[in-house]
């Protein structure tokens, strides 16, 4: 069985972000203590809560960045694990408890007392255990959604014939061409519309048939999409998709209208394109 704690891991936060983390946390454990009143904050007048608790998020942030910019990077270089991040954590955690119960010291003139002392290192680990943990809980959904795409499957290979011949139903009909050459399809009433790109510019053919009878004669070619009940169009020749789920479209690489999607199919194709 795999032991989760020595699975590599690191948290890889560009240098901004890192920042913005340590001022929020600093701020979780000010509004925390502020709020809650926890371990006899609550016997302290207002204006002596408020600051005494201020305190305590500047230490927190204080010693943060000392950790995670001087110490961490030079801690984490090699063979960094889960087990060893989360005894990194409680590390930090417990030395943020030691600077608090100075800070204390400071503010009320006290002396050491090794009972308040291992309080206060107690208390940092158990306050600071909630942002941490939504702080994993991040980190651990971050490198998921990398690591799926880093596994993403590749892209289907796109199959083509040298030559097509439609007849759109029709056996009147004989319209040969590189089926690499046919930008999209169209249906109006009883005849269907094939647009052609030569040397850059576009050519209209048109034959009597159904768009349905044209698409089964493109099933060979992996890149027609059937978008719409009047539309098939060459996706490789697709651009971008624009507007929404009510009105989506298909802009063209080449001149032309924009392709329309039914309601539909705009989720699948629209995924296709992302």
């Amino acid at each position: 069985m795999i032991n989760p704690f020595k699975h590599p891991y690191k948290e890889g936060y560009a240098s901004r972000k890192k920042f913005v983390s340590i001022l929020l946390f600093g701020l979780f454990i000010f509004l925390f203590l502020y709020l809650f009143k926890p371990f006899g904050l609550s016997q302290l007048k207002p204006v002596q809560q408020f600051l005494l608790t201020l305190g305590f998020g500047l230490v927190t942030t204080f010693m943060l960045i000392i950790f995670k910019y001087l110490l961490e990077p030079v801690v984490t270089r090699k063979n960094w694990t889960l087990g060893k991040s989360l005894l990194w954590v409680l590390f930090i955690a417990s030395s943020i408890g030691i600077a608090n119960y100075f800070y204390l010291s400071v503010i009320f003139h006290q002396l050491f007392v090794l009972k308040y002392f291992l309080l206060s290192i107690w208390t940092a680990i158990l306050v600071g255990s909630i942002p941490v943990t939504v702080t994993y809980i991040i980190s651990f959904n971050r490198i998921y959604k990398s690591a799926l795409k880093e596994a993403a499957i590749p892209p289907e290979e796109i199959l083509w014939e040298d030559e097509i011949i439609i007849r759109a139903g029709n056996p009147k009909n004989c319209f040969k061409a590189n089926p690499r050459s046919i930008v999209y399809l169209c249906s109006n009433d009883n005849y269907v519309t094939i647009v052609t790109i030569k040397e850059g510019s576009l050519g209209k053919t048109h034959l009597r048939g159904t768009l349905k009878a044209a698409e089964s004669e493109l099933k060979k070619n992996t890149a027609f999409i059937r978008c719409h009940k009047c539309f098939i169009v060459n996706s490789e020749y697709v651009d971008h998709v624009t507007g929404n789920v009510q009105n989506t479209k298909l802009k063209l690489k080449t001149r032309g209208p924009e392709i329309p999607v039914s309601r539909l199919k705009a989720p699948s194709v629209s995924s296709r394109f992302k």
